[in-house]
């Protein structure tokens, strides 16, 4: 809070000058400011006194708050009107005040006068793609008024100007209507925009909708902070959000990040809330705004965001059960199963989401993978052993004279390329291998970047910026080759005891499942590899600095210290079924 004390005298006892004794037709007035600031995004550096009393005035500017005073002389006795205004260093007025007062020959005089946040304009432009929108109605509220108005569109266009707005967060709602009055669209679809109108100034906002509904919000107001410290985690049910408490907060108002505006999904008077409608692996931004008990609106505070991330360890077994666990005090536990017609012969899983994708010989499921629900089914080329790969967005498989793509989010759906061969993986790029050559492949738009002869190729695996290639050719080695202008360089080369039939891979280091041999660790920064399990493994994933090997009796979890490539056991579960599949991250 500011308070700033204005003197109107013929003498100032703060200033050493010689005074003036006060005469019969003059007095002295003492003017008292108190300024509450709310939403402005901008403090007060100037303001303006200003006394009217008939067709006299006399006005003064200072400097805000270094001078806290300003000296009026000789000031005539009788009814005066005092207006003040405080303005920011670009000149808008965000605070007026006036008040009424008398001032006494040859006595002084004082008055308060209430300082308040000055009104705002709003200007927002509509445009619609939709040629068959005809009106568009806007709804304007927050809790002491509501406006309603509608406009026509002309050329998919219309432009709202509202003035003498509350300065506050408002909360906006569009409906389109077509040329019958018939309800198209709301926007937005859930909840409702907030603008932040500034005050002194004219607001602008543009927002465009196409006929699905989608928007942009161009905002050329800074927001503020209200709530300054929050934290967001993540929970098997949801992210939790908590914050510390403002004072004199009557409620909160919680909004989420959708594309590029702002939606309000929450409004309560505790300090946490549980956003149980998030996605896996995608990030979310939050923020407040704090609605005081006198009615006032903070503005946004600063965005606080998380990357939605739980553990997660999928697992399929023999008799058609699909398990998925979490670790919990160095054990594993399970947090949901079910038994899943035709999966009794699983061949990978690949979690994207909340969605899991289980492979099967001849079919592709769809589950949810919180509950693990069968969701949709369909068809794919029979599973042959390494034609088939993952990666967040497409399921690929390749055959003799051909490579299909399926996106996983649409059902059926699948694109060809005239690309043959027997084995393929996938993740920031498809490799394919078909005899000894070696394809670098977009994933987008299926088209083949380069092509590399390498003799004696067996089995082919990519991760990141990588290609490892397995290659038997008198000796056993796995090369390992770096992708540089859509072209492949051989950066190392390791020997290998066998046949490398897994592999996962970090920025960091690499775990080789080597056939008959076990299960081999190495880093690209030297050219060996450590042996850390003779046995061979179903599956092997990679999760930071956490590895899982799943056995067909068993599924462990080891902790790995990269710089000596040393594993410690964390975990372990026992199945009585046969493990066939498994996916982590």
């Amino acid at each position: 809070m500011y308070r700033l004390v204005l003197l109107f005298s013929c003498f100032v006892s703060l200033l050493v000058v010689s005074c003036v004794p006060l005469c019969d037709e003059t007095g002295s007035l003492v003017v008292k400011i108190v300024l509450t600031k709310a939403i402005p995004s901008s403090e007060p550096t100037s303001g303006t006194v200003t006394l009217k009393k008939g067709a006299r005035i006399l006005s003064k500017t200072f400097n805000f708050p270094s001078e806290n005073s300003v000296v009026f002389q000789s000031i005539e006795r009788g009814n005066w009107t005092v207006s003040v205004e405080l303005k920011d260093d670009q000149s808008y007025t965000i605070y007026a005040g006036e008040a009424q007062v008398e001032v006494l020959a040859g006595k002084r005089s004082t008055v308060s006068v209430p300082v308040t946040l000055n009104s705002a304009d709003l200007i927002l432009e509509v445009s619609v793609t939709s040629s068959e929108a005809s009106t568009v109605e806007l709804r304007l509220e927050h809790p002491q008024e509501v406006i309603v108005e509608r406009r026509n569109l002309e050329d998919r266009k219309t432009t709202f100007q509202i003035h003498d707005l509350a300065s506050a967060v408002w909360q906006l709602n569009l409906t389109l209507y077509d040329q019958y009055n018939n309800e198209m669209l709301v926007w937005p679809r859930t909840g409702s925009v907030g603008l932040e109108l500034q005050p002194g100034r004219i607001n602008t906002y543009s927002i465009r909708i196409d006929q699905f509904g989608d928007a942009e919000i161009l905002i050329e107001v800074e927001t503020a902070q209200t709530v300054s410290s929050a934290t967001l985690t993540n929970l098997d049910e949801g992210i939790l959000i908590t914050w510390n408490p403002v004072e004199n907060a009557a409620f909160y108002e919680i909004y989420r990040a959708e594309e590029s505006y702002w939606v309000k999904i929450h409004e309560c008077t505790s300090t946490s809330y549980l956003d149980r409608d998030v996605v896996e692996n995608v990030e979310y931004s939050y923020v407040f705004n704090v609605v005081s008990k006198s009615g006032r609106h903070s503005g946004f505070s600063m965005p606080f965001t998380v990357v939605r991330d739980t553990q997660r360890i999928f697992v399929a077994l023999s008799n058609g059960t699909v398990v998925r666990f979490k670790v919990d005090q160095s054990q594993f536990r399970s947090v949901a199963s079910n038994v899943v017609s035709g999966a009794n012969d699983a061949k990978m899983l690949r979690a994207v989401g909340n969605d899991l994708h289980l492979l099967t010989s001849g079919s592709l499921l769809h589950l949810n993978a919180n509950d693990l629900r069968v969701l949709s089914s369909q068809n794919v080329l029979l599973f042959t052993g390494a034609n088939s790969a993952f990666n967040d967005e497409y399921f690929f498989q390749v055959s003799s004279n051909q490579l299909r793509r399926y996106t996983l989010s649409s059902s059926g759906a699948y694109e060809t390329a005239p690309i043959g061969g027997t084995a393929l993986d996938a993740d920031r790029y498809v490799v394919v291998l078909n005899g000894q050559a070696v394809s670098l492949i977009d994933p987008v738009t299926l088209r083949v970047l380069s092509t590399k002869t390498i003799s004696g190729a067996q089995r082919i695996f990519t991760r990141g910026e990588f290609v490892f290639v397995y290659v038997q050719d008198g000796s056993h080695r796995l090369e390992v080759y770096s992708v540089s202008n859509n072209n492949l360089e051989l950066a190392k080369t390791y020997s290998v005891e066998g046949d490398v039939r897994r592999l996962d891979a970090t920025e960091q280091f690499f775990c080789l499942g080597v056939y008959g041999k076990g299960i081999y660790l190495g880093r690209l920064t030297d050219a060996s590899l450590t042996k850390m399990s003779s046995n061979f493994p179903v599956s092997i994933e990679i999760v930071g600095n956490l590895l899982y090997t799943l056995f067909t009796d068993k599924l462990e979890l080891y902790t790995v210290d990269v710089a000596s490539l040393s594993v410690s056991l964390t975990a372990i579960s026992n199945f009585t079924q046969q493990a066939l599949a498994m996916f982590a991250d």
